[in-house]
């Protein structure tokens, strides 16, 4: 990191230097350290140590941390810190990034802040927390560069060198009288070109944007299938409203990637971060999908015991129900993440659900076969009853090869119907599984040892 101008300051010297309250030091170090770096260092600190450490930070270096803290540390500093400082360092920040810290804040908190804020980039950050929720207006930067067609290249540069705080510059917006965008210059572009031409003559007219309105996941897949730095966002009369960059879309792709681990484990995503979702907040957002499991899991107990003289007769069945119900919830869950992923690149849709199929029924089968000879061993070593070793292989295929089928078709099904589908995966297609393969292990018993 040296050589790109930041140090690294381990935690201890940190803590050493507080101890030993050489601020002064400590101070000039924290000048030479990267703001992610610094954020942290403050999540591993103690909270009155990382209260401080903020505090020694100038204003420019302190909003960049602010924006880079986690989950932990951020509600500590939003209650440590005086509201009129955090007001200042809100007014740092780019106004999307300060939109979405003011957005995780519970409400009395983040409209005291607003009003402390200076009234032009509080009104800003109010505009965009106007926007719904996960849509592109949310995301976005207002302020963005918009040329006009009739100026020339040295007048463009001119007005480009008095611009403060403009978003990005790699790609330039030129907009009608109206407001509306009707072109873009990449700013290579600009820079190659004579200086008396016009932006008319240099301008590309087709440019792809964005409406404010379009949801947040679907912009993040458009910036990753065309690899955009950035996407001009506009109204419905396709007036240029600001610009979404690709670090934005980054935070995107985190959050639906959060979303989408908590769903394949069985809840519902806190979108919150984890430290600022409450006890209660928590429980709400699992309990349903207990609930719901619970149920699915009664239909397991009602196999088993609709099959009580069977288990009854050859007890030793009921020692490999662990084994047959384990490997093909096994076998659903590997199945379903595989798919799952190959949904949201879009490589499987409803179109080639029979292909997809084919692919894993394959895999399938082998597998089986493979567990199926290695569970004829294990049982007839176990028991010595080859009869029950015989049931115990035949099963194994049978029940990988089912749940495979059933982790590939109903993800697939589930999208085409507008369904996420990891809301009905992971442990809800385990539960099921797990019922059809002690049915499909007691009727195979029944048949093969003539109960």
């Amino acid at each position: 990191m040296e050589e790109m101008g930041y140090i690294d300051l381990p935690l201890e010297e940190i803590q050493t230097l507080l101890r030993e309250k050489q601020t002064a030091v400590l101070t000039e170090k924290l000048t030479h350290v990267h703001p992610a770096d610094i954020a942290n260092q403050l999540n591993e600190l103690e909270e009155d140590e990382a209260v401080s450490v903020f505090r020694l930070l100038s204003i420019e270096q302190a909003s960049e941390v602010l924006d880079e803290t986690g989950s932990e540390i951020r509600p500590v500093l939003v209650e440590k810190i005086d509201d009129e400082k955090l007001a200042d360092l809100l007014d740092e920040l780019p106004m999307d990034d300060a939109a979405e810290f003011l957005h995780e804040l519970p409400d009395p908190i983040s409209d005291r802040l607003i009003l402390l804020m200076e009234p032009e980039e509080a009104a800003d950050v109010q505009a965009l927390l106007n926007y719904d929720n996960e849509t592109a207006g949310r995301l976005m930067n207002r302020d963005v560069a918009a040329l006009r067609r009739q100026w020339t290249v040295s007048e463009t540069l001119d007005h480009l060198r008095e611009l403060q705080d403009a978003e990005t510059l790699h790609y330039l917006y030129v907009v009608d009288r109206f407001g509306k965008l009707i072109g873009v210059v990449p700013l290579r572009t600009l820079i190659l070109s004579q200086a008396d031409s016009t932006i008319e003559e240099i301008m590309m007219p087709e440019v792809f944007s964005v409406n404010v309105s379009v949801d947040q996941e679907e912009l993040a897949e458009l910036v990753s299938r065309y690899d955009y730095f950035a996407i001009p966002v506009v109204d419905d009369q396709e007036r240029l409203l600001g610009v979404v960059t690709v670090d934005d879309v980054l935070d995107v792709f985190e959050e639906e990637v959060t979303e989408d681990i908590q769903r394949l484990g069985g809840s519902e995503p806190l979108e919150q971060p984890y430290f600022a979702a409450s006890i209660f907040r928590v429980i709400q957002k699992r309990i349903g999908w207990l609930l719901l499991l619970f149920v699915a899991a009664i239909f397991t107990a009602r196999v088993v015991q609709s099959f009580e003289e069977t288990l009854q007769a050859v007890v030793a069945l009921g020692f490999f129900m662990p084994l047959v119900t384990g490997t093909g919830g096994n076998a659903g869950s590997q199945t379903v993440a595989t798919i799952i992923r190959a949904i949201t690149l879009d490589e499987v849709r409803l179109s080639n659900l029979g292909k997809a199929w084919q692919r894993e029924f394959a895999t399938a089968v082998t597998l089986g076969v493979v567990m199926g000879v290695c569970g004829f061993g294990v049982t007839a070593v176990i028991t010595g009853d080859i009869r029950v070793a015989w049931v115990v292989s035949i099963t194994l295929p049978l029940v990988v090869t089912w749940a495979v089928t059933v982790a590939t078709i109903v993800p697939i099904l589930a999208n085409q119907f507008k369904i996420d589908p990891t809301v009905i995966s992971g442990p809800m297609i385990t539960t099921l599984v797990d019922a059809s393969a002690l049915l499909i292990y007691f009727l195979l018993a029944r048949a093969l040892l003539g109960l």
